[in-house]
């Protein structure tokens, strides 16, 4: 009789929705719209550099995170200097990234919303098994906003006890 190996197979980015985003918009005056239409505050941070020690190009970066237990917000751009970070089945200029839960109500109304601002093209949730390199992607996202939450972290006041 064979036996049978079990396997657990789990998805390396539970709780995340990716949305891309077609525009014509520079990254600030998406980031603008957004804000607006959202009611977030996405800010703009260091750029993404995918390979460090490379002189490929940098792509713009902005995060608004709602605090603990709810969502996490990032607006990154694919495209910089006419060269894509990656290429999506779908054309794609930014990656709008919603970590945590969402509830389906909230999700329709945020694609509508970006939707309906001026220049975009589409707006599309991503089809994280269709496109290839998403897994890198998003890791690389995920270690730029660690380090950019260590850098604020080590700004704030320590208490003297």
């Amino acid at each position: 009789m064979h036996t049978r190996k079990k396997t657990l197979q789990s998805q390396p980015f539970d709780n995340i929705i990716l949305l891309g985003i077609a525009s014509t918009l520079p990254d600030y005056k998406l980031a603008w719209h957004i804000n607006d239409r959202l009611a977030i505050n996405l800010v703009k941070h260091q750029d993404i550099l995918p390979t460090p020690n490379d002189v490929s190009p940098s792509y713009s970066f902005y995060l608004y995170d709602q605090s603990e237990n709810l969502n996490v917000f990032n607006l990154v751009s694919l495209s910089s200097e006419d060269q894509r970070w990656i290429r999506l089945s779908v054309s794609t200029d930014y990656l709008f990234i919603i970590r945590n839960a969402l509830d389906q109500e909230r999700l329709d109304f945020y694609i509508r919303a970006i939707r309906n601002i001026p220049h975009i093209v589409h707006a599309f949730i991503v089809d994280t098994k269709k496109d290839k390199g998403i897994d890198i992607l998003l890791e690389t996202i995920e270690f730029h906003e660690m380090e950019i939450m260590k850098a604020r972290h080590q700004l704030l006041p320590k208490n003297k006890s």
